[in-house]
Order: structure tokens, then sequence, then C-alpha cells
């Protein structure tokens, strides 16, 4: 019963946002030539506490919506009281605005990991709650999800030799992003958030998508490392051949979004262990 419930509060949280941040940390560690084993544990913090926090707290605040989008989700399904869930996810502000202090090593990075809890609760919480915004809702959460491979590298190095790169990762997400509204069009439009699957719809909102992405495509030749301009086209190419392919084919358009996540999964580990074997055949 006990390890029921725990599992049930851990559902609160995401499987693939929480390997995406885990490892994005790593890679940025790993681009600063400074992969440990107290980096492994920030990078653990950084997944199982900050996003964490971020995206529980969401779980709690749209609990309603999720009566309609994600009914199956811990708070709606009734496995879950929404009491119980919001003092789960203050535990992990409280935690996600403490541990940055043991470990921070400038103020860039202290606002960085502090950043983490603030962009949760600007999100989702009233009176502000971005979430409605869709335009602020993206770049929000297109933040969120690029703060933890800049964490893994500014606290391990300086210097923008790598900044290209992760401002292409951060126009990535702003392209991809979007594509989950597609998915939550129905409950978002009945407790009045802005959707834009509902505000470009379907062609227009693939041909913004697409578009970014053409555009990473132009950036990634800016990069001096070959390995990273390598790397950041596999994982534009494939994307743009994902949303193509489910345009193309008619299929039930509401799984783009979670075949593009699960695709990121993989191709993410898979470049970090290339990163790591590229680090060590440099060294050889």
């Amino acid at each position: 019963m006990v390890i029921l419930k725990v599992i049930n509060y851990l559902k609160l949280y995401r499987l693939d946002v929480a390997s995406i941040s885990f490892f994005s940390y790593l890679v940025g560690a790993q681009l600063a030539n400074n992969l440990n084993l107290q980096n492994t544990a920030i990078g653990l913090a950084i997944s199982l506490i900050s996003t964490n926090f971020v995206y529980s707290f969401n779980s709690w605040a749209d609990w309603e919506i999720d009566k309609t989008n994600k009914p199956h989700r811990p708070i709606p399904s009734g496995k879950l009281e929404p009491k119980s869930a919001f003092i789960y996810s203050m535990v992990l502000l409280a935690l996600s605005t403490l541990y940055p202090f043991l470990v921070f090593k400038s103020y860039f990075t202290l606002v960085l990991f502090l950043l983490l809890p603030l962009l949760g609760l600007l999100y989702s919480a009233h009176p502000v709650r971005l979430k409605r915004y869709f335009i602020l809702a993206v770049l929000t959460t297109s933040t969120i999800l690029i703060i933890p491979i800049l964490l893994g590298y500014y606290m391990n190095a300086s210097g923008t030799s790598n900044l290209s790169f992760f401002v292409a990762l951060f126009i990535f997400c702003l392209a991809v992003i979007p594509l989950k509204d597609i998915e939550d069009i129905k409950g978002d439009t009945q407790h009045r958030c802005q959707n834009w699957y509902d505000k470009l719809g379907e062609n227009r909102l693939l041909s913004f998508s697409l578009g970014g992405l053409f555009f990473d495509l132009l950036l990634a030749v800016i990069f001096i490392n070959m390995l990273l301009r390598t790397l950041l086209t596999v994982f534009v190419i494939s994307t743009i051949v994902v949303i193509l392919a489910f345009a193309q084919s008619k299929r039930n358009i509401n799984g783009l979004y979670r075949t593009i996540v699960s695709m990121v999964v993989i191709e993410g580990i898979i470049a970090f262990l290339i990163l790591v074997a590229g680090r060590r055949f440099a060294l050889l």
C-alpha cells in the first residue's frame, strides 16, 4: 500500500522529463570536461527535486483540467488527494530553494538553480499562471528545459564557446513544445487557457514547428565543434521526419508530441554516450 502511494506521488512527475533533465545536466558537465560523481549527484537533485517540483506542482494546479485532458493521472483518477499532492509539491519547493545554496559555484549558477522553482510557480500558480498565455507558456517551458544543461556546463566552466549550441537547443524546444497542445485542446479551452492548436489549427501549427526546426538547421552551420553540429542535426532532422510522417499518413495527430519526446529521450542518452566516448577518444 505504501509503495503504491509512493508510486502515485512519483507519477505527478513525468519519467521522460526526469530523464531529459538528468541527462541534460550530465551533457553540460561533459561539455565542460568535468563529468564526475559529484556532478551526477547534482544532476539527480535537479531532476528529482527541482524539475520534479515544476511538474508535480503543475499536476496539482491543473488537476481540474486533467479531468478532461489526462483523466488517468493520479489526482483526477482518485489515486491521490489534491491536498496530499499540494503538500508533496511544497516539500519539493522548499528543497529546491535550499539545496542550491550548498552546491552553487557562482551567483549565475545560483540564479539558474532558483529560476527552476520560480518559473514553476509563475507557470502554474494564480494569479500569474503563465500557462494561460500560449506564447509565454512555451517560452517558460523552454527555459525550464534548457536550464539543466546550462547548469551542467556553467557549474564546471565559463565562457561562451558553446553558447550557440545552447541557443539552438532553446529554439528546438520553442519549435516542438507547441505540439503538446494538440492533445490538450479540449481541457485548455474549457478552462480558458490559450492553446496553440486552437489558435493556429493543425496545418499552421505544424508549419510553425517545421519552420523553427529548419531555422535550427541553419544555425547548426555556425558550430565549430563538428560533433555537436552532427548531434544537433540528427535531433532536428529526425524530428522533422516524424512531423512529416504524421502529417502525411493522416495518423492520430494526438500521438505526435509523445513520439517526439520519446525519441528525444533515446537520442539524448545516445548523444551523452557519444560525447563521453568522443572525449575519451580525444584524450588517447
